[in-house]
């Protein structure tokens, strides 16, 4: 008996074939969910921009998981996402500026990944002035024809050697 992985004998009966090509919509269907998820987050920032709350939310999953730059470490539901963001909002005293950069989205047919670079400025009701850049990392699922949020995860780098958070960073 031939070794499975041995190659066919001369004369045999057995078929190679090529390996099948990629199916041509695959990648169309990417570059759409990618446009798909980019709107998302474009239209998150004009929320934040906006201070609407509903906006803000729309595209989260009832089970979004938020790892937030603000304690505690975890929150989970739109409930808590909804509190949340309410309290961050009413916290500034005027406009805040939201800006998303150097954006990268991976997309498969029902999961989808997309990571960058956020910006904000405000001042808060306390008087202190806000202008700090962080890192932002966005986990969607596809259960339907819409997109939605299933993780949102914001963080800052620290310093090891002090223990503090870098908010001065820029890009």
């Amino acid at each position: 008996m031939a070794h499975p992985k041995a190659a066919p004998r001369r004369g045999s009966r057995r078929r190679v074939t090529a390996p099948s090509a990629p199916r041509p919509e695959a990648p169309r269907l990417a570059d759409e969910s990618a446009v798909q998820i980019r709107a998302i987050i474009a239209a998150r920032a004009a929320a934040v921009r906006a201070g609407d709350l509903d906006a803000l939310l729309a595209d989260l999953a009832p089970d979004v998981e938020i790892f937030d730059v603000v304690a505690p470490l975890h929150r989970r539901g739109l409930a808590a996402a909804r509190e949340r963001a309410a309290v961050w909002l009413a916290s500034y005293d005027g406009p805040i500026l939201w800006e998303d950069r150097d954006v990268t989205v991976v997309a498969g047919s029902d999961v989808a990944l997309a990571h960058g670079l956020a910006h904000v400025v405000g001042r808060l009701k306390t008087g202190a002035a806000v202008d700090m850049w962080f890192r932002k990392t966005l986990g969607f699922r596809r259960p339907g024809a819409r997109w939605l949020i299933v993780h949102d995860h914001g963080s800052v780098p620290f310093d090891p050697a002090g223990g503090k958070a870098l908010l001065g960073l820029r890009p």
